[in-house]
């Protein structure tokens, strides 16, 4: 009777141990599985894109345009179409959207050699512009660039078509606020 009533507790205990185990061995493996099989989506709620590796204004040999502001840049594409004139007055109006973070950032139109120097000259700019150099950089015709006060190229945001046009704006403002809302910075 005591060898049978030993066997029913040595019978339980294994159960309450695999238990247990299984406990904590089945949501690794559940974890596991989910990641591998990648149904997993991360929690980014940033619209752009991160500019990655990290690249400052040091790294392309130049100096920070508005070294005490955010900077919201448009980069000149060769020519300057009405998509291009749409983007950059989109970029304007989302400077604006910004409410009383607007104060906390400058809007700036970066060229380059074979940017298109005559739109540039007949925007009558008040903003700053930057001349970038022949180098390859992490950026494109026509994208929107986010900017810190300390030099570092944050997000970018790539050419789009017209239909999409006012819902990446959108998407920019939500960032910048999100970020000027964190951000000490400038």
């Amino acid at each position: 009777m005591q060898a049978s009533l030993a066997k029913e507790r040595q019978r339980n205990g294994r159960i309450k141990l695999l238990a247990l185990l299984a406990l904590f061995v089945i949501p690794v493996i559940a974890a596991k599985v989910i990641l591998y099989m990648n149904w997993y989506e991360g929690g980014a709620t940033n619209k752009g894109t991160l500019i990655e590796p990290r690249f400052t204004f040091e790294k392309a040999g130049l100096s920070n345009p508005i070294p005490e502001s955010w900077q919201l840049v448009f980069i000149v594409p060769e020519v300057c179409d009405s998509v291009c004139e749409e983007r950059w007055y989109l970029l304007n109006q989302s400077k604006i959207a910004l409410g009383v973070y607007s104060e906390r950032v400058e809007v700036a139109l970066y060229v380059s050699t074979s940017s298109d120097a005559k739109w540039v000259e007949a925007l009558e700019i008040e903003h700053k512009v930057l001349v970038l150099p022949e180098q390859e950089l992490p950026i494109a015709d026509q994208d929107y660039l986010l900017v810190d006060p300390l030099g570092q190229w944050v997000i970018r945001y790539p050419e789009v078509d017209s239909e999409q046009a006012v819902s990446q704006s959108k998407g920019l403002i939500s960032d910048v606020r999100k970020i000027l809302k964190l951000s000490r910075v400038g």
